[in-house]
């Protein structure tokens, strides 16, 4: 429960970040040229690959949720028809 809590943040967090920062970048937003948009495009990268590795241990810790409601999609599918 706690790793859920925490891993849910971290999620939250990344997604706050390489949305802020991808709205900045796309819209001109930061004045300096190509060296004051450098920091932002490497915080852009980076809290796009923690984010990545985050949605995978994600996916990873309620995969036998997703088996489970996956099957039971699929077999109330069947019987319906």
């Amino acid at each position: 429960m706690k790793k859920n809590y925490f891993l849910d943040w971290l999620l939250f967090l990344c997604i706050l970040a390489c949305l802020v920062t991808g709205i900045l970048l796309d819209f001109h937003l930061i004045p300096g040229g190509r060296e004051g948009r450098a920091p932002f495009r490497n915080i852009h990268r980076y809290s796009g690959y923690l984010m990545a590795v985050a949605i995978l241990l994600h996916l990873l810790w309620h995969r036998a949720w997703i088996a489970m409601t996956t099957r039971y999609i699929f077999k109330s599918k069947n019987e319906d028809d």
